[in-house]
């Protein structure tokens, strides 16, 4: 476990786990390239700078009792380094609430950690159709990938011993009512689902800065169709 890249650590959120304080983690390392990622400096398997040091890690978590509810671990993408198993057993036996952020093509990793009960809550990034995914992802995705992340949208989907989420970051010129149908269709029966605005200041592909955002009328007009596939949906701009 000492191996697992974590580049990053935020003492104390009270944002990234709904409800509750939180410390995040953040892994190094990203099997996708989406364009207007607001981590690309996560994206590359390897980072100049020193990875979090896990006694460091376990020594904070001693001196966090009682200050915090939980762990967010997000990335990059976090289940491309299966030693996370480990991790998430060793933070659970502090008594705290795990939040798991992911991007899905880790079916087997992400099955064998919900069966196993070590997270409370997950939040799934959708990018688009799922047969349109190398549109919204940056890369050419393989067509095990791909069933992957269709399968993981089904395994959480009828995971109830978890809170889930499932969110699409909407993007000008990439998103628009007829990609939201079709997203809307497929994870219709998901807990919460979240429009989230494409934020310009910090992207992956600095052509991507110069981009709009959506209006609050149109992502109305997205929330509108995902409440007729009867999807509980909010907005996050």
């Amino acid at each position: 476990m000492n191996n697992i890249k974590i580049s990053g650590i935020q003492k104390t959120s009270l944002i990234d786990y709904p409800d509750n304080i939180a410390t995040v983690l953040f892994t190094q390392g990203c099997n996708m390239n989406c364009p207007y990622c607001h981590n690309p400096e996560l994206i590359s398997e390897t980072n100049e700078n020193e990875y979090l040091n896990l006694d460091n890690l376990w020594e904070f978590l001693d001196k966090r009792s009682g200050l915090i509810d939980g762990v967010v671990i997000t990335g990059g993408e976090p289940l491309i380094q299966e030693s996370i198993y480990d991790l998430l057993v060793k933070i659970k036996e502090y008594g705290l609430l795990i939040k798991l952020d992911t991007n899905g093509t880790n079916y087997n990793l992400l099955k064998k950690i919900v069966e196993n009960n070590l997270i409370d809550y997950i939040a799934m990034d959708i990018k688009g159709p799922i047969k349109e995914y190398d549109k919204f992802c940056g890369i050419k995705l393989n067509k095990a990938i791909i069933k992957n992340i269709d399968r993981s949208i089904e395994l959480l989907k009828k995971s109830n011993n978890i809170i889930t989420e499932m969110r699409t970051t909407v993007v000008p010129g990439m998103h628009d009512n007829n990609i939201m149908k079709k997203i809307a269709k497929r994870v219709s029966g998901v807990d919460k689902f979240y429009i989230q605005n494409f934020r310009p200041n910090k992207v992956n592909n600095p052509d991507f800065k110069s981009k709009r955002r959506y209006s609050e009328e149109e992502l109305n007009e997205f929330k509108n169709i995902f409440k007729e596939e009867n999807v509980e949906v909010q907005i996050r701009n």
